[in-house]
């Protein structure tokens, strides 16, 4: 077999039924962005290498695609989109007043490899808020996730919620700095827990932090008084992690506020693996999957770091490919797509310039339609017409032409009338509202 008439590796084709799937939940999205005030934009697929090595992650850095155009300029394929964002909203949104919430649907690119939930090519809807640091915009982000699985049909998805600031501020206050921070949290992350730990005692981290922290990531669970009063104690001697952990809590309880009402499970350990996260960090998934559908947090320094001015940001990037690959496999008949109800049908020696009249004039009425282009016998071609699920059949021969009239066959009265091309009103009269769009 030919090699290029195979797709790259992880990257897919998708087939009519699939894409069917995929627009519904890109819909949902799309409605999720009018209930809230999201405003819809696109960004390139191609980036600067730079604008994603800044802040993207060590994890993300080793997977990009990256090239060197013939400028010779160093360029990626977006491997995440909140960094495009910032950017726009460094640049070209600068003047818009705050806040400024912004959506995007758009297709991202990593060299994983690939396996169930990681292709290389892969789609994600987003939430982006500019402007507020209030718990009310983070619990926001919680608000507009639990919509858009609740519409998807995802009834029974669950958060797990965190602060990267707790981890954070614990390792400022034994002088590690950012960069190292950064790794640290990478390694917890990708569950390298152990090699994390090696890793603070290489950098002096003192035992007290060590112990802290270690019980902060056994800690979990849905009972927030619980967990949050645990975690409170385990940060008595740590202020700033404390009030980072404060910030959490008060974030769910708006959350819960606001009507999120599906489990919360709360992790003071949970890391994310993008550096530019500072704040509260969530993911979000179902019980039967193992890898999460969604995933955010909150980022205040990114813009500044793009050139912008200081922009408090939070947001979140719903996996549209893993949810489809999941919903898929649970229902492995695929919908089917949707097909014009009309199928406009030649009769031998009427002239195809009077088909295509008579198509255009129909379809200028607002019905869409199907013409055949291979010359059917009026049987067959009425047998696919059912098949299809469609409702008419419509069909023009050489009398039609010379009396410029058509014939509708109503397949589900199987009764056939005859209208003149030119009169609207009788035309609608026949085929009504059914198949109009």
């Amino acid at each position: 077999m030919l090699m290029f008439v195979d797709t790259p590796r992880g990257m897919d084709d998708l087939l009519p039924g699939e894409m069917v799937l995929k627009r519904r939940i890109e819909d949902v999205i799309r409605d999720v962005f009018r209930l809230y005030g999201y405003l819809e934009v696109e960004t390139p697929t191609v980036e600067y290498y730079e604008l994603f090595a800044v802040k993207s992650g060590e994890e993300i850095r080793e997977r990009m695609f990256d090239f060197i155009d013939k400028g010779g300029r160093r360029l990626v394929l977006r491997p995440e989109v909140t960094a495009s964002i910032a950017r726009l909203v460094s640049t070209k949104l600068k003047a818009w007043p705050l806040p400024l919430r912004l959506g995007y649907i758009a297709d991202c690119y990593r060299y994983d490899e690939p396996q169930w939930g990681r292709r290389r090519r892969f789609w994600q809807g987003g939430f982006e808020l500019f402007g507020s640091k209030s718990p009310l915009a983070d619990a926001e982000i919680l608000q507009v996730s639990y919509e858009v699985f609740n519409r998807i049909g995802l009834k029974n998805h669950f958060f797990k919620v965190g602060h990267i600031g707790i981890l954070r501020r614990i390792l400022e206050k034994e002088g590690v700095q950012e960069s190292e921070q950064n790794r640290i949290l990478s390694m917890i992350d990708r569950k390298l827990v152990d090699q994390a730990f090696e890793y603070m005692t290489s950098l002096g981290v003192s035992s007290d932090a060590v112990n802290s922290i270690e019980k902060l990531l056994s800690l979990e669970g849905s009972d927030s008084e619980k967990i949050f009063r645990q975690a409170s104690d385990i940060l008595s001697s740590w202020g700033e992690a404390n009030r980072c952990l404060e910030n959490l809590q008060e974030i769910v309880e708006v959350a819960r506020a606001g009507g999120v009402s599906s489990p919360i499970i709360i992790s003071p350990g949970l890391a994310r693996g993008l550096e530019y996260y500072d704040g509260f960090i969530f993911e979000q998934g179902v019980p039967d999957a193992q890898i999460s559908f969604n995933g955010g947090g909150r980022y205040d320094r990114l813009v500044e770091l793009f050139g912008g001015k200081p922009t408090p940001g939070v947001g979140c990037a719903i996996g549209i490919t893993r949810i489809l690959q999941y919903l898929l496999d649970k229902s492995p008949e695929k919908p089917a797509p949707r097909r014009p109800d009309i199928l406009l049908v030649g009769i031998p020696k009427v002239s195809i310039s009077y088909m295509a009249e008579v198509a255009y004039r129909l379809r200028c009425m607002g019905y869409p339609l199907e013409v055949d282009v291979v010359g059917k016998r009026v049987p067959t071609a009425i047998e696919y017409a059912l098949k299809q699920g469609m409702k008419f059949v419509i069909l023009v021969g050489e009398r039609e032409e010379e009396e410029r009239k058509i014939s509708i066959k109503n397949l589900e009265k199987a009764v056939q009338v005859e209208a003149a091309l030119d009169d609207e009103k009788s035309i609608k009269e026949v085929l009504g509202v059914v198949c109009s769009h």
